[in-house]
């Protein structure tokens, strides 16, 4: 994949991390920046998520191997 194409991915993955986030928090009954709070941290742990299936993904596929970390 090239890397613009990887850039488009990667907003729309992140958009869908925010829809479910907005989703998750509807109907809680806290503040607006308690809400924002909370998504906040469930895009980064979607994103922390993603990062660690893909080391995970390239540790398996013998992608690491040698490499100075």
């Amino acid at each position: 994949m090239d890397a613009e194409t990887l850039m488009k991915q990667a907003g729309m993955t992140a958009e869908t991390w925010l829809h479910q986030a907005q989703k998750a928090v509807e109907g809680m009954e806290m503040s607006d920046e308690g809400k924002a709070q909370i998504i906040a941290a469930f895009i980064r742990a979607a994103a922390q998520d993603q990062h660690t299936m893909t080391i995970r993904t390239l540790a398996e596929e013998g992608l690491l191997k040698g490499s100075a970390v």
